[in-house]
């Protein structure tokens, strides 16, 4: 099967065949298999030493260092860095406009702002942290088997300290042409790497020799394939704003996620504002009743249905929205998160006969918001994101201990990978694979989240019933009667103090081996005073968390929603504690400058 370059040790240098379980397997086992998706530190760092850094995009030649980077002052010479970073510094000037308890700093806001500094600054970078075959984007992208993406993530290093930032930039490009008798079995082929490359029993020159091979001229990532003319966008998603739980104590929290598109001009030589895929202008829509009864009209048609349904629907531009915003936590509970149920009350549509996913007027918005941007980047996310890459002690960058991810992805997309591997084995013998994608939530969240459920460590003991509105400020959480945690000793670790939904915990149990692990947990108003008189993260860690039970984790035992998988002292690689994403120093905005 399909194989996915993941985060395993790099002693074991083992590739997850993708099965509905991920199962482990050596490398030398299926060296010939398709790869999906590339995580590891080693093979990623090598394509960017030969010419898949972040610069290729937006450099303007700017030169790179010796570890295959460019610093964001380097970039900022060039138009086409310039013309993504402009707008983006903008969105974020009229955020601090509109709110004027929102700025950059811990001490001085409440509400705090990303730094825009950090797009120009000497001591950040964008370093590549995936590589992902999407050639189950076909339908999307005329004439070519679908797509490549690239994704980068912005992080520093200062002689204080070092961390990644909540920013990515996604660079996706349009895959080859078809083969002559319309099938895409050639781009299949192209992501099978040389059985012989995986002859060296060193783990890392294994991966680096990969990293090489993607961006070889027999590669996915050959010369001609990683061309701005093969751009069909760029897009980025960043934590523009954060609130901490003592500003809004009813959800654990507020954070805020700007997602914008962007297009390449080549006859400029930069990058134009582009239309998000499926993201409809909510306020223009609102405003102009003809427009909204056009989509309304455009939506309904049988062949729109169908496409809705398989999941490869696509707006006309013409109703599009340039910028979004995604918020967390609590995300399919929030409207701001559903654009089309902002717009269409759910009595304007009908049940879909035969249809997989369309078997309610309820559901027929469910699928619509599904497919626009803040409707997938929380469903099943990391804090609004669904790739964040690998953190290794030894080959990641800017590797911190107790401020590292155990798995580089969210639960969606580790769930997305078996569907992406049919479709790419279909593809070498089937010129039109079924692009059918299932809802990325595909359970009623609200109605999961009032069934009781045993409150074993790390479950929810202070359920809540969101009050929801367009503007996710005024959101509120009804406090539903508590939940008894399982244990004499456990504990409720309150919403207030940054838990969502509040988290079963207690002493550490060294006999709980299956489904508890020892975890420091942040003493949260000593700790952000910490960050706050500027300390180093590492000492903020060591003086301020207190020992507690958490929840274990890995790529099989996901973390419920609004908690991340982090690495836990004790736990093998893959293997790690659920905590709130914000009580890790490198998921917030504050707390760096």
């Amino acid at each position: 099967m399909p194989l996915f370059k993941h985060s395993l040790s790099a002693s074991l240098a083992l590739v997850f065949a993708l099965t509905v379980t991920f199962a482990a397997a050596p490398v030398v086992a299926h060296a010939a298999e398709p790869l999906l998706l590339v995580t590891s530190p080693a093979a990623l760092q090598a394509a960017e030493k030969a010419g898949a850094g972040f610069a290729r995009w937006v450099g303007g030649g700017a030169p790179s260092s010796s570890d295959g980077v460019t610093t964001n002052q380097a970039l900022m010479r060039s138009p086409a860095w310039q013309s993504i970073a402009d707008p983006l510094r903008d969105s974020l000037a009229g955020i601090q406009k509109r709110d004027r308890q929102a700025g950059v700093g811990i001490s001085r806001y409440p509400h705090r702002l990303f730094d825009a500094r950090w797009l120009a600054s000497p001591d950040a970078f964008f370093e590549l942290v995936g590589v992902a075959n999407r050639m189950d984007r076909r339908p999307f992208q005329s004439g070519a088997c679908g797509e490549t993406r690239l994704v980068y993530r912005l992080a520093y290093r200062t002689a204080a300290m070092q961390s990644r930032l909540p920013m990515t930039v996604n660079v996706e490009l349009r895959g080859d042409a078809p083969d002559a008798d319309g099938s895409c079995a050639s781009s299949a082929r192209l992501w099978q790497p040389p059985q012989a490359m995986t002859a060296n029993t060193n783990a890392t020159a294994n991966d680096e020799a990969l990293g090489r091979w993607l961006v070889s001229a027999e590669g996915p990532l050959a010369p001609q394939r990683i061309a701005p003319t093969r751009i069909a966008q760029v897009t980025t998603n960043l934590q523009s704003v954060r609130w901490p739980s003592a500003v809004r104590p009813d959800l654990g929290g507020h954070a805020e996620y700007m997602l914008r598109a962007f297009r390449w001009n080549a006859g400029a030589r930069r990058f134009d504002i582009g239309p998000l895929e499926n993201t409809p202008d909510v306020a223009r829509l609102k405003a102009d009743a003809p427009l909204r009864k056009e989509l309304l009209q455009w939506l309904r048609q049988p062949a729109n249905l169908r496409a809705l349904d398989e999941a490869t629907l696509q707006l006309p531009e013409k109703f599009l929205a340039t910028e979004s915003v995604s918020v967390a936590p609590r995300g399919q509970e929030r409207l701001a998160n559903k654009p089309f149920a902002q717009i269409f009350p759910a009595g304007e549509w009908q049940a879909v006969p035969g249809s997989r996913t369309l078997q309610s007027p309820q559901a027929v918005l469910r699928r619509l918001d599904d497919l626009s941007c803040a409707g997938c980047h929380q469903s099943r996310a990391v804090a609004g994101f669904h790739l964040l890459g690998v953190d290794r002690r030894g080959a990641s960058r800017t590797f911190t201990a107790g401020n590292a991810l155990a798995l580089p992805h969210s639960p969606h997309m580790q769930d997305e990978q078996a569907r992406r591997a049919t479709y790419v084995k279909a593809a070498l013998a089937t010129p039109r694979p079924d692009p059918f994608r299932p809802l990325a939530e595909p359970d009623d969240v609200s109605a999961t989240a009032a069934k009781a459920m045993p409150a074993t460590v790390g479950a929810s003991c202070e359920p809540t019933r969101i009050t929801q509105s367009a503007n996710s400020w005024l959101d509120r959480a009804e406090k539903l009667p508590r939940i008894a945690c399982e244990g004499v000793f456990s504990v409720c670790e309150k919403t207030s103090v940054g838990f969502p939904g509040g988290m079963c915990s207690g002493p550490c149990d060294p006999f709980d081996k299956k489904n508890g692990t020892c975890g420091g947990i942040a003493i949260l108003s000593d700790f952000n005073q910490c960050l706050a008189a500027n300390k180093p993260f590492g000492e903020c860690l060591s003086k301020h968390t207190r020992p507690g039970n958490l929840r274990s984790c890995s790529a099989e035992q996901p973390c419920r929603d609004d908690y991340i998988c982090a690495q836990a002292d004790g736990q093998a690689e893959g293997r790690g504690a659920c905590i709130p994403p914000y009580f890790l120093f490198q998921m917030r905005v504050d707390g760096h400058s």
